[in-house]
């Protein structure tokens, strides 16, 4: 996966795997902005910068999240909300699994749902199935 696209794009889907893989990040790289109190101009400069970037970062992660759940972007205003928004983002987008197969957003980031196994596989998967099924 591109960094370019995870972080700045709103564009596809993204499992979840790779969703933590950059979240956690962004969020360590916030932490000390939270906790910086000013007054340097330099420092506060670098502090803001960080700060939007680490928030357009996290906004353009729980898109493609929310893509991948099948659910229209438009839901990304209820992580906006005080409590109910980081319970949200946390168990709809950081513990449920995808929508398996494409979706309206694009293919599935797993690959699981592509096209129907040829006539070939399919015989040897019944054979297989008849063997150890017996």
């Amino acid at each position: 996966m591109k960094q370019k696209w995870a972080l700045l794009s709103f564009e596809g889907r993204m499992r979840r795997r790779d969703y933590w893989l950059y979240s956690v990040p962004i969020l360590i790289l916030l932490m000390p902005t939270l906790f910086y109190s000013g007054g340097n101009a330099l420092l506060d400069a670098l502090s803001m910068a960080i700060s939007l970037f680490t928030v357009f970062a996290s906004i353009a992660l729980n898109i493609k999240r929310l893509k991948d759940r099948n659910k229209s972007p438009w839901w990304i205003l209820l992580t906006f909300v005080p409590i109910i928004g980081p319970v949200f983002a946390l168990v709809e987008l950081g513990m449920f699994d995808g929508t398996e197969g494409p979706n309206q957003y694009g293919p599935d980031p797993k690959g699981r749902g592509g096209n129907p196994p040829s006539t070939d596989e399919q015989n040897k998967n019944d054979k297989d199935k008849y063997i150890f099924e017996g």
